[in-house]
């Protein structure tokens, strides 16, 4: 107990490696703050049943992670015992997570994990099963991660190293300012405020669309049945006429017919007379024919 207080208390030479290695320890800060984005993103997503992007700044990275890591290795990196490191580790990481999850919900009035769901949290930002965790992430980060890194990057010249840790602080500091400029109280009421202000043209539009929309197909409505009408009536007029027509035409034909059969018998009439003439005649000129002609003998 002693020897751990002693090495908690002799940060200097902690602080004194962290700083001959300042490179080396921003190049593991990002790699295991992209490592916990990665979890808190896979677990999240299983837990909501969609993909849900996690952490404060746009980027892939979660910082509490590699802050949290990198603290714990900086004041526990000498202590050699694992159940030390574990419970002051998990103490540590969660003094850290409560502290910003205060700071964040104050600053941006939003909050951006809730611990509600489990026993004994509080005020959502800290559980004992979440300290758990960090505690274990403590000793896997003091004892296994952060030495592991350190030894592989060790391998590359400090020259490459200088470079890339130059990129990455870059990275973080551009995604951090644009970050704060986006969930800030100010550009965030603006965005909801566009926001709600898209909504209500999309609905205004959408409502004055339908209306017309509707408005075109009464018209419509109302000219297909005007047309529809228009051609039953035509269609009703032209029926009359032809019912006309043909009436017209049966009369005719009965008037043609009674006139050809009056005419007929007119004429068979007349043929009779001229035959019966004709007979009278031919009787007439019989009579006064001799009974035999000289000829004859």
């Amino acid at each position: 107990m002693t020897e751990t207080l002693r090495t908690l208390f002799a940060l200097d030479k902690n602080i004194e490696l962290f700083v001959q290695y300042l490179p080396q320890m921003v190049i593991i800060f990002a790699l295991i703050s992209f490592g916990g984005w990665v979890y808190e993103t896979i677990y999240c997503s299983v837990v909501e049943g969609e993909f849900t992007k996690r952490g404060f700044l746009f980027g892939p990275t979660c910082p509490i992670y590699g802050i949290g890591a990198l603290a714990v290795w900086l004041v526990l990196g000498q202590i050699s015992n694992p159940l030390i490191v574990f419970i002051i580790g998990g103490f540590l990481a969660t003094v850290i997570e409560y502290s910003t999850g205060l700071f964040l919900e104050r600053r941006f009035k939003k909050k951006w994990w809730d611990y509600s769901m489990f026993k004994f949290n509080l005020h959502g930002r800290i559980c004992p099963q979440a300290s758990a965790v960090f505690g274990a992430f403590s000793v896997t980060s003091v004892f296994v991660l952060v030495p592991a890194m350190l030894n592989i990057l060790m391998l590359f010249s400090r020259h490459t190293i200088s470079v890339m840790a130059f990129i990455v602080v870059t990275l973080y500091f551009l995604d951090t300012v644009a970050s704060l400029l986006w969930n800030g109280p100010t550009t965030h009421h603006k965005v909801e405020a566009a926001a709600q202000d898209a909504s209500l043209r999309i609905e205004e539009a959408a409502h004055n669309a339908s209306h017309q929309v509707d408005a075109m197909a009464q018209s419509a409505s109302q000219k297909v049945s005007a047309a529809a009408q228009n051609a039953s009536q035509k269609a009703n007029e032209a029926a009359q006429k032809a019912n006309a027509a043909a009436q017209k035409a049966n009369a005719a034909a009965q008037t043609a017919t009674l006139l050809a059969t009056q005419k007929a018998k007119e004429v068979s009439q007349k043929v009779q007379v001229t035959k019966q003439k004709f007979d009278n005649t031919t009787q007439k000129v019989k009579d006064h024919l001799p009974d035999s002609f000289p000829w004859d003998n």
